[in-house]
């Protein structure tokens, strides 16, 4: 409390002390709500920027007693009402104390109440004049940085002597000088539910940081800090923490005061104990360790406290009796992640973990690889090296996007883009198709997961969160799963833990459901997936119906006029039955009209509806299309013999003398009537370049050194002049051919 002027009572004799001086202004002002000792506490502190404790009986327990008749100016003076009472000496007898009336000024010779409660006098000759001690009395009050008591003495320490010491209470004890008796300056620490540490400034008080903010306390007039005080540490100077050459613990460390969130992930958003384990392991050696602390604790391999060495993981109990888990680095000492963020703690000096610990685990060299991607990322199988492309994906809900997805979403997407397999969209769905490897039902407690299963399987779980299939991860092989889950909330890799077992439902395998392109609708149906659906459209531009599609497809696969609609495309085929279903057939279904698809096998079918657009649909675990089922046609594909060919092929063996130019002219005069240009520059140009992948019967192959051409008759054969004879050779395999094959035409 501040007073803006001061009215003066003059006495027989002008005080020189400071705080008499003062004490003197300020009679006759009003007291306020000031106790007898705060006006005195204040007094000291303006005029001597000295701290003197707030209550009276600590203030005569702390000052030099001084008899009544050496008493001078700036003395204390107490005196015993319903409580102990303290007033500033001016001198011949008055003093300065707060009454009824104020801040009155009061004579001990001429008041017979004064003399009669008068108990005695301190002086506080004192003078705190260490820096830390002094800062520390100067920050009393409010603590506007939220410090914590280790942090509060980190700081001062820093501005006041330029000493560097760590954050955490428990690392300043380990790393302080131990001293018997503390001298103002030293830091004393108090065991609480954890390690605390203040600055001492003198007589039993200190200062530190308390629910109201930066307070002065005093060990020996308080019982609560004399019962929890266990003892002081001087700092002249800092040396680093004690090193480790484990990469683990320095980056642990390093991270030190990074904030808590039970959601984050990384030092910006903060970490939750199990996401600060995660991330240390990931960064570190690469791999990917669980989030969950009860995983953690499950997985690694079990230590002993006595054993423990840095880089494992120690493991407590909260008072919500879940498991967190901190970094243990040596001599009792752990980094964990809190909720007051990141901190470096003491498992002997902190009774809130000494008492809760659980136990310790390491993870090996061994552990550590079977959670590393590089393990997989060069997998037989293609789905399993697919999948690592995808770790650290945030986990979605329902997501079906490359920036968010959910856990069936992934297995879809893993064997459509892998193995083009198109399984259903959802979990449960997916369990209905493929070949059973382990049935729902069995126990997996007595299987031994890699007797049964090969990577790329695919695991389903049951009652994650809900009763029925729920969760699906795709198997690595050792008991470990790769798959995007919600309770790590991303894509990860993960072990088969006790939880998972117990949700364990079965495995399937979906390697005999890939799509075969070898046939020509299917293929170009596959091309069009994605696009749109468009009433009355038949082509890619604008999007497709259901009778538009199947039109378009056949036309570009087979150059087949198929009719526009399905009605009528159901009347130009051949009707089959629907066991009797080949790829590249069309099924039929009952709408408002009759829909057309087209069949891709595996009982899939791709159609353009009006929901997904071309899409494919598993007729397995569809319920509306099986129902609406009236039919199914299968289509010849007519081609054209070519002439020139066949001809071609009545003269292998023959003798032919003259160049392979004149041959090809030769046969296609022959079989198809055509007269071809008779040099070697307007034959390359007479026709279509022909990709030698999309090769037909009747195309021209042109190779060079020498020049020679051929004629195409199929499976990777063609038919030329070699040494006078009219001879077969073939593209597969042989490098003659290969290397210098120059084009090919095609000839209309």
């Amino acid at each position: 409390m501040m007073m803006a002027s001061f009215s003066g009572v003059a006495t027989a004799e002008e005080p020189t002390d400071p705080a008499a001086a003062l004490a003197e202004q300020m009679i006759g002002e009003s007291s306020g709500d000031w106790l007898t000792s705060e006006f005195v506490q204040y007094v000291f502190q303006e005029a001597k920027s000295k701290s003197i404790p707030r209550y009276a009986n600590e203030q005569q327990q702390v000052g030099d007693p001084v008899e009544k008749q050496a008493l001078k100016a700036g003395d204390v003076v107490f005196f015993q009402g319903t409580g102990l009472m303290s007033g500033i000496y001016l001198g011949e007898g008055n003093f300065v104390i707060v009454t009824s009336e104020g801040i009155s000024l009061r004579n001990l010779h001429s008041s017979a109440y004064w003399e009669n409660a008068y108990t005695g006098a301190v002086r506080f000759d004192h003078d705190v004049t260490d820096e830390a001690a002094t800062l520390a009395i100067v920050l009393l009050g409010e603590n506007v940085q939220n410090w914590i008591t280790s942090e509060f003495v980190q700081h001062v320490y820093a501005e006041s002597k330029q000493i560097s010491l760590p954050r955490s209470a428990v690392q300043q004890w380990i790393e302080g000088d131990a001293v018997s008796e503390p001298e103002p300056g030293d830091a004393v620490f108090f065991q609480g539910s954890y390690l605390m540490s203040g600055i001492y400034i003198g007589h039993g008080r200190f200062v530190i940081v308390t629910s109201e903010g930066i307070s002065e306390r005093n060990m020996e007039t308080s019982s609560y800090w004399g019962e929890r005080y266990i003892g002081a540490r001087h700092f002249e100077s800092t040396e680093p923490p004690v090193s480790t050459d484990d990469e683990i613990v320095e980056l642990a460390r390093e991270l030190i005061g990074s904030p808590y969130n039970r959601s984050g992930t990384n030092p910006d958003e903060g970490f939750h104990s199990g996401s600060f384990v995660f991330y240390v392991f990931e960064e570190i050696t690469g791999s990917w360790l669980s989030m969950r602390t009860a995983s953690l604790f499950e997985t690694g391999d079990s230590v002993e406290r006595d054993e423990l060495e840095p880089g494992d993981l120690v493991f407590f109990e909260n008072d919500e009796q879940e498991l967190i888990v901190g970094i243990y680095a040596e001599n009792d000492q752990f980094i964990i992640a809190t909720s007051s963020g990141v901190e470096e703690r003491h498992m002997e000096y902190n009774r809130y973990y000494e008492e809760r610990y659980v136990g310790a685990v390491r993870y090996t060299g061994e552990l550590l690889e079977k959670a590393h991607p590089s393990t997989y990322e060069n997998a037989d199988h293609p789905v399993v090296r697919e999948s690592m492309k995808y770790l650290g994906t945030p986990y979605l809900m329902t997501g079906s996007t490359l920036d968010a997805f959910d856990c069936s979403f992934l297995v879809q997407m893993l064997f459509r883009d892998a193995m083009d397999i198109y399984l259903p969209r959802i979990s449960y769905k997916q369990w209905e198709v493929g070949e059973t490897m382990i049935p729902e039902g069995a126990d997996i407690e007595a299987i031994d997961l890699d007797d049964e299963l090969q990577p790329g399987d695919v695991l389903y779980f049951s009652g994650t969160w809900q009763s029925d299939i729920s969760h699906t991860a795709v198997y690595l092989g050792d008991d470990y799963i790769v798959h995007a889950t919600g309770e790590e909330g991303q894509t990860t890799i993960s072990h088969m833990t006790q939880y998972w077992r117990d949700h364990f439902t079965g495995a399937k395998r979906f390697d005999d459901l890939t799509i075969s392109f070898e046939n020509d609708v299917v293929y170009e149906a596959f091309q069009l997936l994605g696009s749109d659906y468009q009433s009355g459209g038949n082509n890619s531009n604008e999007g497709f119906d259901t009778g538009g599609l199947v039109q378009y497809v056949f036309k570009k696969a087979w150059d087949y006029n198929m009719p526009r609609f399905g009605r009528l495309q159901m009347e130009q085929g051949t009707p089959i039955g629907d066991a009797d279903a080949q790829p590249g057939d069309v099924l039929f279904f009952q709408g408002s009209s009759i829909i057309p698809a087209i069949y891709i096998g595996n009982n899939q079918m791709i159609a353009a509806t009006v929901a997904n657009g071309v899409t494919v649909i598993d007729l397995t675990t569809s319920d509306y299309w099986p129902p609406r089922f009236i039919g199914a046609n299968t289509y010849t594909h007519q081609t054209e013999e070519n002439g020139a060919a066949r001809v071609a092929e009545g003269l292998i063996g023959q003798s032919f003398n003259d160049t392979s130019l004149s041959f090809i002219v030769h046969i296609y005069e022959q079989g198809e009537d055509v007269q071809l240009p008779t040099s070697w520059d307007e034959l390359r140009d007479f026709g279509d370049d022909v990709h030698i992948e999309e090769l037909q019967v009747g195309n021209l192959i042109f190779f060079d050194d020498p020049t020679i051409v051929g004629i195409y008759i199929g499976d990777g054969k063609f038919i030329t002049i070699v040494n006078e004879q009219v001879s077969v050779q073939s593209l597969n395999g042989d490098f003659r051919w290969l290397d210098r094959f120059s084009s090919a035409t095609s000839i209309e």
